[in-house]
């Protein structure tokens, strides 16, 4: 109407920001208003146009309307997704860290299985350390058997020697060496059983020590295949670890973008401000030349009607400002609003980019000591394994050398046992043989004493006998004679008759009584005689029989005493096997013992460093 026209500054408020970053803001504004398309060229701010701005008041009222209707305005988005995705993020990292804790439990099990498996390896060494102590009292209650059945064969044989010298030996001392003998045989078969007994829980030890101690080895084993599996989870964990770092690398990114848009937004809205102030200066300084111009003009005439435009011009001006005013203000608060969300969401991200940080940072940690531990298990795992095998093939030889030994012993208890029933036999036979010389030695004697006293006994009748034989031939010859002067006397009775005085006569019957006790005297002589040889040909036949026995039981005597020191022999070098696997064995509790406490010194070194 006036041929003038208010223009303010276009206000374009666009955000380059990307649309997947949190809080970002994209609300283009532009108030003023439209263009004349008639318009030779731009026109400058505060510049008075004499075309008519609009046709209408409505229209103005509309145009100004939409710029500052709320409607056009579009909505600001909050940022869900970064906080979803920080979520998700810190949902993970909790996973992980249960995880992280679950391998530890399962690190300390296996560390817990090891030192079992160290204790229960402990126990088995201690065990065969007993076992060994067992061995060496089984092998000095095997060497005094021995010994004693030594000194029983030195005994028999002293005996043998002893009766061989001295054949008229008393029968009490026989009795007693022969108590004795028996008494320390007893011992020695008592020693033997003892010996075989503790041979025999030696036995079930060893096995029982060797079933631990493959138990350990088995536990060993499993506690290999855990830390195996352990290492598989930690080596999942390190690459989870690394997407985690690189999740937080994409979250510090984030961040970065969103204090970049914020410096950017904190920009526009000082350029709004300043576009606002401008305006604002605009319109003051046309309102100031349009009261100039409505006093220049109530001064030409006409002063109502150019009163009332100028009223009418001026109140919609006012109500344009004023609705500048609001939309600016509403434009103002909108991005305070956003301002604000935007600074709560950068703190929010930088309290989780915080917090996931120093999750990390834990992490890390508690990786590096996994992985520190996990090296250090790898390492005394395979020390054990080493130490394992070793271990292993050791007790293959030495279970190779006790066998040996243990079949060395078998023969050496089969000598001992078959030497054991030689000397019983041979015992028997020598009391036997005893029993049967004593017999001899009496029967020698009741021989000896009657053949002394057949000897006497035909001495007597010898003696008898020439005086029988004596009488007998002076019987003769006084027969004859009498014979003779019996035939005299036939032929010559009576001039003989007086000259047989003086000589001796017997009768028929006298003479016939003399020469049968003759006979008798003579044959009871002879039989006496044949006795007493018979009788001293049995002795002599005896005492050949007594001495064949006694070179038999000698004989027997010597291949036991063969035969004994084959056993002992047998028994020697079971000895020297046993005390070689003995050697070796101490070597290994050596060894192992050692091994074990440059372990534990390592592990208490370890633990002092790491505390």
């Amino acid at each position: 109407m006036f041929g003038f026209s208010i223009r303010t500054r276009e206000n374009v408020m666009g955000s380059p920001r990307a649309t997947g970053s949190p809080g970002s803001v994209a609300s283009p504004r532009t108030i003023g208003t439209p263009r004349v398309t008639d318009s030779p060229k731009p026109e400058k701010v505060g510049e008075i146009d004499t075309r008519a701005p609009f046709r209408s008041v409505k229209a103005a009222v509309s145009l100004f309307g939409e710029g500052a209707s709320p409607k056009a305005r579009p909505l600001v988005k909050k940022p869900k997704t970064a906080e979803e995705r920080v979520l998700e993020k810190e949902t993970q990292l909790h996973l992980n860290l249960k995880e992280v804790d679950k391998f530890r439990e399962q690190l300390k099990n296996a560390e817990t299985t090891k030192a079992q498996a160290l204790r229960e390896l402990e126990k088995a060494n201690r065990t065969l350390q007993e076992l060994t102590s067992k061995l060496e009292n089984v092998s000095e209650s095997k060497q005094a058997a021995i010994a004693a059945t030594e000194a029983s064969k030195n005994r028999a044989k002293q005996l043998e020697e002893s009766k061989a010298s001295q054949p008229q030996l008393s029968d009490g001392i026989l009795k007693q060496d022969v108590d004795s003998k028996r008494v320390q045989y007893r011992a020695s078969a008592g020693e033997l059983n003892s010996a075989k007994q503790e041979l025999a829980n030696l036995r079930q030890d060893f096995d029982a020590a060797l079933e631990a101690k493959l138990a350990a080895f088995q536990r060993a084993a499993d506690a290999q295949h855990t830390a195996k599996v352990n290492r598989e989870k930690l080596s999942d964990l390190s690459k989870e670890v690394t997407a985690m770092r690189g999740t937080l690398d994409q979250v510090k990114l984030a961040s970065a973008r969103a204090q970049d848009e914020q410096l950017k937004l904190m920009a526009e809205n000082e350029a709004i401000h300043e576009s606002h102030r401008a305006a604002r200066e605009d319109m003051e300084k046309k309102m100031q030349s349009l009261k100039e111009e409505s006093n220049q003009l109530a001064l030409e005439g006409n002063l109502d009607e150019k009163l009332e435009e100028t009223t009418e011009a001026i109140g919609l001006l006012q109500g344009q400002l004023k609705n500048v005013r609001e939309s600016d203000l509403n434009a103002l608060r909108d991005v305070d609003s956003e301002l604000d969300d935007a600074k709560k969401t950068l703190r929010e991200v930088l309290e989780e980019e915080s917090l996931l940080q120093s999750m990390v940072e834990s992490l890390q940690l508690e990786m590096d000591d996994a992985k520190r531990d996990n090296l250090k298990l790898a390492e005394k795992e395979s020390k054990t394994e080493s130490l394992n095998k070793k271990l292993q093939v050791e007790l293959d030889v030495s279970k190779a050398e006790l066998q040996v030994a243990m079949a060395g012993e078998l023969e050496a208890k089969d000598a001992s046992d078959e030497l054991h029933l030689k000397l019983q036999e041979s015992l028997s036979q020598a009391k036997n043989a005893r029993q049967e010389a004593e017999d001899m030695d009496r029967i020698t004697r009741t021989l000896k004493q009657e053949a002394e006293t057949s000897r006497t006994a035909a001495k007597e009748a010898e003696e008898k006998l020439q005086i029988a034989l004596k009488e007998a031939e002076e019987a003769k010859a006084a027969e004859k004679l009498a014979n003779d002067q019996m035939h005299d006397s036939d032929n010559s009775h009576a001039t003989n008759s007086g000259s047989s005085y003086g000589k001796i006569k017997l009768s028929i019957k006298d003479f016939e009584s003399l020469t049968k006790k003759t006979e008798e005297v003579g044959n009871s002589a002879d039989m006496k005689v044949a006795t007493a040889m018979a009788q001293v040909e049995a002795i002599i036949a005896s005492e050949k029989e007594a001495l064949r026995r006694l070179e038999s039981s000698l004989k027997e005597t010597e291949d036991i005493e063969a035969a004994t020191e084959d056993a002992l022999k047998k028994a020697d070098m079971a000895e020297a096997a046993k005390q070689a696997v003995e050697g070796e064995l101490r070597k290994w509790r050596q060894k192992e013992q050692n091994d074990v406490g440059e372990t534990s010194s390592q592990e208490e070194t370890e633990r002092d460093q790491h505390h």
